[in-house]
């Protein structure tokens, strides 16, 4: 048996995909495992923290494969492959794994603000 605890936080950044821009409230979730025993598996204030570090930088920015100027003051962020859910998830993960040995997975919470929500999940 393994023992798991999934943190999440909430953020607010846009995207690109099929040429719309457009944000979303996203909520972002990392689960680490340690062993049954374990007393803690990771405090749970020091990975919200991570998560928290990992997206800042896309606070306020639109992530996209292709610059297309500021859209409503938010400036672009390049990635190589066009930023879908499934992309910024790995992108995630490149950040958040060397950070979090025990890291098992991370999802992306998709707008649950409106009458629909989507999650992507990335895991090992």
């Amino acid at each position: 048996m393994k023992l798991t605890m999934t943190a999440a936080i909430h953020a607010r950044w846009g995207h690109r995909v099929d040429g719309l821009i457009h944000t979303h409230a996203w909520q972002v979730e990392a689960t680490v495992e340690g062993p049954e025993d374990a007393e803690i598996v990771i405090p749970a204030d020091d990975l919200e923290a991570t998560l928290t570090a990992a997206v800042e930088p896309w606070a306020g920015r639109y992530l996209t494969d292709v610059d297309v100027g500021t859209w409503k003051g938010f400036e672009p962020l390049m990635f190589e492959n066009e930023a879908t859910v499934e992309e910024i998830a790995r992108q995630l993960w490149k950040v958040l794994e060397p950070q979090i040995p025990s890291l098992t997975e991370i999802a992306l919470v998709e707008s649950t603000e409106f009458d629909r929500c989507r999650t992507v999940r990335l895991s090992r």
